[in-house]
């Protein structure tokens, strides 16, 4: 036996009260005068008497009193591993998995789960714990371990389905962690869900540790069916001014087909146009709009059909916005041909997403005025511009502008303060005539140049042949992006001040080589001058659980903006030079606002739910379930080893100290009666 408050033992002194009253109480009698003695002379005696206890009952019941009283103020508890068993052995830690993803909206399953979710905390035990973690795309713990009925329900009253998809992953290993940490005896784990299908490739590790019992609750529907507005594409075109055809895809996740189905477009909360389609079961239809004007900003489009059991995907939100443009500067050689700069020119002239503004130059007529409103500026296959012209284009290149150079027959050298900071040095062309030429091998298909072209039948390179290219060497710092099939650097790209320089060893004039005639030349062009130019179009949609960054959308640094969600709900935040980064959970429109400027036009961003959410077919309950159940059940042991309780818990578990205090209060009372009985009669 221990005790939680050892200091109170010093109670103890005061057993040496009964004591002293034991030894120095007397009881007095009255002295009764006798009038025939009265003339007697008093003779004064001496008697010795020994002090002895006399009342030995009250005396030990008085100091049993003090004993108890003293004891149960130390709050004693005993250190045996099966006092106690009863209470501790059957203490649970129990983690409730509450699936809260986008198909848990469907009908009433959200409103199933969480009556049965409040049946759960209900049957808690006293000694019971609970974390209730709610999954979707991730998981979360919305509480800690507690047994506090009313902190789990407040919980729960909380907490609403979002838009994210369904993934269990998150969800076990985070209860797995949970239990890992707990130190009561059992441990169980609760899984409320509604089995989504997507959830789940088999493959994801679920297994809950050793010994813990898991229990499910399904709130699937058997004979559920869906639609849902699952896609929509926008192409938009510069013929007319400017137009936008919409498609969208309309999904029937059901068993049976659906005719007669009304889909509507609006634009600004205006429905423009509506189109009636038939969808078979389990199938999907592509409905067409008439082509639109565009706007001259941002405008929120919606397409959207009759409202089903699961409304959030009955619609779908989307940005239309103008076509991107793009300056590019080509500075050509002063006797450069048409057909020399043929391929390049009509290459940009026909960019039609983003539209490419070109504005052609010889060198002998070039002016520092010629880069205003350019964002790229191509050297094809001439000499560096000199003097106020070549200055404004160094300066235009630090400041953060592209460049890009075609070291064709006619190109020279770039400036000496330039060579070392931009690739590198450019030697004699190399003939690979009498070889057929050279092939082209990507040496990093990660670059964004090329990444769109990474997969298989997305553009082959290596059908171009090289029968012509200078000698490069690159520098220190410079990233080789292409080689020869005999090793020598064709493409390298390097930094000067907060630009990008990419070098190109041969010419883009089907004289050198014969890639302006392959397939592969249009998309290349294009997309190196988007990489030089930093161009990054804002995406028309987002799906929700992504993250969107402000200042890719236009919101400018330095100045304090207010995001409001589609629910409502305002944050302010300021960007900075990195952005910040916003996670986007609900649906429909986000607006960002200039919180100093309300004349400012808000800025929008559309999302819209994981399209493998719509379909609510379950998968294989028993499956998951059999993957999640642990391997073997844990050895059993003694109470103290298994709860692992700390002192403070062992003692109130026991509860000795009540006991000790009753026993105290019946003694005082059974000394109480003894004592008026011991002084009988007056």
């Amino acid at each position: 036996m221990s005790f939680l408050a050892p200091l109170f033992l010093a109670g103890l002194v005061a057993l040496t009260v009964p004591i002293l009253i034991h030894l120095t109480h007397r009881e007095r009698t009255q002295p009764i005068p006798f009038p025939s003695l009265m003339f007697l002379r008093q003779v004064p005696f001496k008697t010795t008497r020994r002090q002895r206890i006399r009342h030995w009952l009250l005396f030990l019941l008085r100091a049993a009193a003090i004993i108890l009283l003293v004891a149960a103020f130390a709050r004693p508890l005993l250190n045996r591993a099966d006092v106690g068993a009863g209470a501790a052995g059957n203490a649970r830690e129990v983690v409730l998995l509450l699936d809260r993803s986008f198909s848990m909206g469907y009908g009433d399953r959200w409103t199933r789960a969480t009556d049965a979710a409040r049946r759960m905390v209900g049957g808690l035990g006293p000694d019971d714990r609970m974390t209730i973690v709610t999954f979707g795309q991730g998981a979360e713990a919305i509480t800690q371990t507690t047994g506090d009925r009313a902190v789990l329900r407040a919980a729960l009253d909380a907490v609403r389905p979002d838009a994210g998809a369904t993934r269990f992953a998150p969800a076990f290993q985070l209860a797995r962690d949970l239990l890992d940490q707990s130190a009561l005896p059992r441990h169980d784990a609760i899984l409320i869900t509604d089995f989504q299908r997507s959830g789940w490739d088999g493959g994801a590790d679920l297994r809950l540790p050793n010994g813990t019992s898991l229990a499910h609750v399904d709130v699937s529907d058997l004979a559920a069916s869906n639609r849902a507005v699952s896609h929509v594409m926008l192409d938009r075109s510069p013929d007319g001014g400017g137009r936008v055809i919409i498609t969208a895809r309309v999904a029937n996740l059901g068993s049976d087909a659906v005719t007669g189905l009304e889909v509507a477009l609006a634009i600004e909360g205006q429905v423009l146009q509506t189109r009636r389609t038939d969808v078979a079961a389990n199938a999907t239809s592509l409905v067409r709009f008439d082509a639109l004007a565009l706007p001259p900003r941002a405008a929120r489009g919606r397409v959207r059909i009759a409202p089903d059991q699961l409304t959030a995907d009955d619609q779908y939100h989307f940005l239309v916005r103008p076509i991107p443009r793009i300056g590019v500067l080509v500075i050509e050689h002063p006797s450069a041909t048409a057909d020399e700069t043929l391929f390049l020119r009509r290459a940009l002239e026909i960019g039609r997403d983003p539209i490419f503004d070109l504005v052609t130059r010889r060198t002998s007529r070039l002016a520092a005025a010629d880069l205003t409103d350019i964002a790229v500026v191509v050297v094809n296959d001439a000499a560096f511009p000199g003097g106020a012209a070549g200055q404004a284009l160094a300066d235009f290149v630090s400041r953060g502008g592209g460049l890009f150079v075609v070291r064709g027959p006619r190109g020279g050298a770039l400036p000496a303060a330039w060579t070392d900071s931009v690739g590198g040095t450019i030697g004699t062309p190399i003939d690979r005539f009498d070889d057929r030429g050279g092939t082209l091998s990507i040496a990093d298909y990660a670059h964004p140049v090329f990444q769109p072209f990474r997969l298989p039948r997305s553009g082959d390179f290596s059908a171009a042949r090289f029968f012509r290219y200078r000698r490069f060497a690159a520098a220190p710092g410079t990233a080789v992006l292409a080689r020869l099939d005999d090793g020598a650097v064709v493409l390298a790209e390097a930094r000067y001040g907060n630009g990008r320089v990419m070098q190109l060893a041969t010419g883009l004039d089907n004289q050198w080589n014969d890639l302006p005639l392959q397939p592969i030349f249009l998309p290349y062009v294009h997309q190196t001058v988007r990489y030089l130019a930093r161009f990054v179009e804002p995406p028309a949609w987002y799906t929700a659980g992504q993250v969107a960054e402000l200042g890719t959308i236009g919101a400018a640094p330095g100045v304090e903006w207010v995001v409001e969600t589609p629910s409502g709900h305002r944050s302010a935040t300021v960007v900075d030079s990195t952005g910040e980064h916003l996670t986007l959970r609900e649906t429909g429109f986000y607006e960002v606002r200039q919180l100093d400027d309300a004349r400012a036009p808000p800025l929008s961003i559309a999302v819209n739910p994981d399209a493998t959410e719509s379909d609510i077919t379950p998968l294989d309950r028993d499956a998951l379930l059999a993957a999640a159940a642990p391997r073997e059940t844990a050895p059993s042991l003694s109470v103290a080893e298994s709860a692992g309780l700390t002192t403070v818990e062992r003692e109130r578990r026991q509860g000795l100290w009540w006991y000790l205090l009753l026993v105290g209060f019946v003694i005082l009372g059974v000394e109480t009666v003894l004592a008026n009985r011991a002084k009988g009669p007056r």
